[in-house]
């Protein structure tokens, strides 16, 4: 009655169940060690990387007017410095020890020369001449006696020069006795000057005799205070140690230098600590800043790895949340460069609403505090921005959820810009107690257009992003799920059993989906695909035969079966040809695995004893995420129980007792299919755990007996006459 030509295939490769898990598992690690990689390099290019400096020289005027584009506060080596030279150089560091010996050996000095000139003039076989000139003869290093003065010495008679000689001695004593014995040369200067001579005239009236009571008395002063070397460097040390570094504020928009003005050490020292002037390359800064990146690029990774699983199964979606975390850094690197302030516009919660509405909101949080610290490094450790904006991101990631609608993404730009406004307001309060009204304002009006940029830069990007990602989003999910969708048209027309089919699927996955926390939506559209391939040869599936024949009667079994088989490969050309995304195609592959179409495969061996298994098999692969095993477990549950209840083989609970020795209540052919599946090695390769397909089995027979629930037997009709 047909005739179908058998299409070459060729046996899949024996494999271990868990061959091909090693195998994927192994990539995913080496792929998420690349990313990890990458991202360090990366961020640490982002960080290290300092964008063009000015050419300033130190005193050579400035070409430019410069002004501070943001507020800072640095410590200052050379203020510090000077005053720490300051400190040094006071006359408090220097410690004096006093010689007593030296004031007693000028004394001496002093009476030897007054005795000598005395012996000179007592003399009596000297003339007038005689003396004045061995008395300006006399050699003394510390008075020199010209020959005026030694004339003036000859004339004085014998009284007078004794009251001479005795006011010299007691002038002396009075001036060491002043200063108590310890005369620097402050102090000899103060008593040459001024107060020898006023005490001279206390003594004597007669001003010649007065001036040369004061010329010997002063001569002989000497300062007998000797520096302590050891005790001076030691105090002058505690007072450098005494001096605080000095910090040295820079408001946004203070003028720095004006063209035409020298560059000083200060101005210089002021425009480094800005990050306007070249400093010469600090590897140390480098080094440091590539252990940060580092660390927050293994954070990320690390926490795909341990709480974000189903990740690591999309490589795509994986190199998406990192070509992401990079354009934001980057897009934060620019905004810094034009001022911290401006960073209260940052819109972070662009990459958190689109992580949140695609992924999960915890990994949407997670980048939300590892963009927030990079943005702290990024505006030379500005805090309150970094919390601010963290803080409004958050709410944002509350607010919209997955992102269902476009609304949500509007109320999440309005709670980041209200809550970053606000958070910005409260820090500025803290920080500074006198802000300004003015101040307030900006900070609010920055925060409110943070928040309207990230919602509309979200929504704008959400689909695109979502294609990059392989992922669907709901809105393209619901789009899809549209009955006037061209393959759901043809499959309502021309396989309505199907149809139905699918409709029944969708119920079971999407209960069994929000029992274990999966993407219900996503289960719900992919159940109306799965069979699209049945549309091809409709009439050869018992869903559209209804009363027909069954044609599989004129065919041999391995025909048969490769039919069966080929509305899978089938189904995945026409969702490609329809442009149907990736994700739903997946299902169409995986929704049988590499399970063996079984009715077949026991008709091949009862006409055959050596039957090749392989030729019997879905061309699969096994399903590889939650929401695809249970798209298998629906199918297969679905499909076995409606042909049991169709053939009156499955009981309720109550009728156990007299049920035929082949029907099975729903409970015990729901958890059998279930644990068919799982001997089979069929959920091998998917993250299901065993709490989880005890949930799935709950789910289903829950749902299934909504369905077959018994009904009550109406009683007959009577008609009375």
């Amino acid at each position: 009655m047909f005739s179908l030509q058998r299409k070459l295939r060729v046996p899949a490769r024996p494999q271990t169940p868990s061959y091909g898990l090693r195998r994927r598992a192994r990539r995913q690690r080496v792929i998420l060690v690349l990313v990890i990689v990458t991202l360090a390099l990366v961020l640490w290019a982002i960080l290290a990387v300092q964008p063009p400096t000015l050419s300033l020289k130190r005193d050579q005027p400035s070409p430019i007017s410069i002004q501070a584009s943001r507020s800072i506060a640095y410590t200052s080596e050379s203020r510090t410095a000077l005053e720490r030279a300051r400190a040094e150089s006071s006359a408090d560091t220097v410690v004096y020890a006093r010689e007593l010996s030296v004031l007693t050996q000028q004394r001496s000095l002093l009476s030897d020369l007054l005795l000598t000139i005395t012996q000179i003039r007592d003399d009596p076989t000297l003339a007038a001449t005689a003396e004045r000139q061995k008395i300006a003869a006399l050699p003394s290093s510390t008075l020199v006696i010209s020959d005026g003065l030694a004339a003036q010495i000859v004339r004085l008679d014998s009284e007078r020069w004794a009251e001479v000689q005795r006011l010299s001695l007691e002038l002396y004593d009075y001036a060491v006795g002043e200063y108590q014995f310890a005369l620097d040369d402050q102090a000899v200067a103060q008593l040459r000057s001024f107060s020898l001579p006023y005490r001279a005239s206390l003594l004597n009236s007669r001003t010649p005799d007065r001036d040369l009571m004061v010329l010997f008395a002063s001569s002989y002063l000497k300062p007998n205070l000797v520096i302590d070397e050891v005790a001076t460097r030691a105090r002058k040390d505690e007072a450098i140690a005494a001096v605080q570094p000095v910090t040295v504020r820079i408001l946004e928009g203070e003028s720095i230098i004006r063209a035409g003005d020298v560059v000083t050490v200060d101005v210089e020292e002021k425009l480094k600590a800005l990050g306007e002037l070249s400093a010469g390359v600090d590897w140390f800064m480098i080094g440091g800043k590539g252990v940060l990146a580092a660390l927050l690029a293994i954070a990320l990774g690390a926490y795909i790895a341990v709480v974000q699983r189903d990740i690591l199964s999309n490589p795509r979606s994986l190199l998406t949340i990192m070509l992401l975390c990079i354009t934001m850094a980057l897009l934060a690197r620019l905004v810094a460069s034009l001022g911290w302030n401006w960073l209260y516009a940052f819109p972070l919660g662009v990459i958190a609403l689109l992580l949140a509405a695609l992924f999960t909101s915890g990994l949407a949080l997670f980048m939300t505090v590892v963009l927030a610290l990079l943005v702290a490094f990024l505006s030379g450790g500005q805090v309150n921005v970094a919390s601010a904006l963290m803080l409004g991101t958050m709410a944002g990631v509350f607010v919209i959820g997955r992102g269902e609608r476009s609304l949500k993404f509007i109320m999440a730009g309005i709670a980041i810009g209200i809550t970053t406004a606000l958070a910005a307001i409260g820090l500025a309060l803290i920080e500074s107690r006198g802000a300004w009204p003015e101040d307030l304002a900006v900070l609010a009006l920055l925060g409110l257009i943070n928040g309207a940029i990230a919602a509309i830069v979200a929504l704008g990007l959400y689909n695109i992003i979502g294609h990059l990602a392989g992922i669907v989003t709901p809105l393209q999910l619901m789009e899809l799920a549209h009955p006037a969708q061209p393959l759901l048209r043809k499959l309502i027309r021309e396989a309505p059993g199907t149809y139905y089919h699918s409709v029944a699927v969708g119920n079971l996955a999407e209960s069994a989906a929000e029992a274990i926390g999966a993407d219900a939506l996503l289960l719900r559209v992919a159940s109306y695909y799965h069979d699209i391939g049945k549309t091809v040869r409709p009439f050869f599936f018992t869903d559209n035969q209804s009363d027909r024949e069954n044609v599989h009667n004129d065919l041999d079994p391995d025909t048969s079966a490769e039919i069966i088989a080929d509305h899978v490969r089938e189904g995945i050309t026409m969702a490609q040809a329809a442009h149907v995304p990736g994700q739903i195609i997946d299902f169409i592959a995986t929704h049988h695995g590499t399970s063996v179409i079984r009715h077949f495969y026991q008709l091949a061996l009862q006409r055959s004893d050596t039957v090749n298994i392989d030729h019997f098999r879905y061309p699969g692969p096994r399903p590889h995420t939650r929401e695809q095993a249970i798209m298998m477990l629906a199918d297969t549950t679905e499909a076995t129980v409606r042909a049991k209840v169709q053939h009156g083989k499955v009981v309720s609970s109550r009728e156990q007792g007299v049920r035929h020795s082949d029907a099975q209540t729903l409970e015990e052919l729901v958890g059998s299919i279930i644990d068919e599946r799982v001997r089979s090695g069929q959920l091998d390769e998917s993250p299901l755990t065993l709490q989880d397909i005890a949930r799935i089995r709950l789910a289903f027979i829950s749902t299934l007996q909504g369905i077959y629930h018994p009904r009550v037997e109406y009683a007959p009709q009577i008609v009375k006459t």
